[in-house]
């Protein structure tokens, strides 16, 4: 029995996620600058995140810390463990 359901309004999101995922935008980036040990995202998942936004939202970006951990949840955007080679 379904006790709720939760409705979001993603937009254009999730297409503008897949889209990056498919062109491998992460892994392109990732290549070119490999990863801090001590980060929690590599700068190809920053970047994806970024260029959703813009693709998306395209409004000035601040305090951009807590960008992935807030679209983590929806979209299709999400942390990912590291590329393997």
């Amino acid at each position: 029995m379904i006790e709720s359901v939760v409705t979001k309004r993603l937009g254009a999101l999730p297409v503008a996620a897949e889209f990056l995922r498919q062109l491998d935008v992460a892994g392109i980036v990732d290549a070119l600058c490999p990863p801090d040990s001590r980060a929690e995202l590599t700068h190809g998942q920053v970047i994806e995140v970024l260029v959703a936004n813009r693709l998306t939202a395209p409004a000035p970006l601040f305090r951009v810390g807590g960008l992935g951990p807030q679209l983590g949840g929806g979209g299709g955007l999400r942390r990912r463990g590291r590329r393997a080679g």
